[in-house]
């Protein structure tokens, strides 16, 4: 009977593909880190929530799903796999995920009355959402866990990090006008 071990070279191409999405998420802050101090000229202050009560109802949606999902999501990449309370919480991550997606069509503040390039995750978080639930219920776990953290890393963490950017509503609310 053979075992690999977790240091054996055979397993070393399945890690790196494991990091590829925190990769991509880190970048992508640091991108839009730089951007915002270099075309916002930002002034960080205490929250004004104003630019949140005053912003169309889709965006409060969408908002407030964000925030739910990435706070579950961050549980969900911390707690053991496969229990009752990952399926639980998976199931919510799941419904938000497709709230979060489905009425982000409907903002198109980026290109007023047009869609924008941010418009492409909104098709692949409704995409990959059904396919990580089908990959999972068919007992294909690595396939349902590389969308479900890609969906994390790539669809909360860094679009999240672009919605720092000048002129967006949560730059507003926490770094100027």
């Amino acid at each position: 009977m053979s075992t690999t071990s977790p240091d054996s070279p055979s397993l070393a191409p399945a890690k790196t593909a494991r990091r590829v999405p925190q990769i991509i998420a880190l970048s992508a802050m640091v991108a839009a880190t730089a951007l915002v101090i270099l075309i916002g000229h930002p002034h960080p202050h205490a929250p004004d929530w104003t630019p949140v009560l005053e912003a169309p109802p889709q965006i409060q949606v969408h908002l407030g799903a964000a925030v739910i999902a990435l706070l579950l999501g961050a549980v969900q990449m911390l707690s053991p796999k496969g229990t009752l309370p990952h399926r639980i919480i998976g199931w919510v991550w799941v419904v938000l995920m497709m709230v979060l997606a489905g009425v982000s069509v409907f903002i198109k503040t980026l290109s007023p009355g047009h869609f924008s390039l941010i418009h492409l995750l909104t098709a692949w978080v409704l995409l990959a959402v059904p396919l990580a639930v089908m990959a999972v219920r068919r007992g294909n776990v690595a396939a349902h866990s590389y969308f479900m953290t890609g969906l994390f890393y790539t669809g909360l963490i860094t679009a999240g990090a672009f919605t720092f950017m000048p002129g967006r509503v949560l730059y507003k609310v926490f770094l100027g006008h």
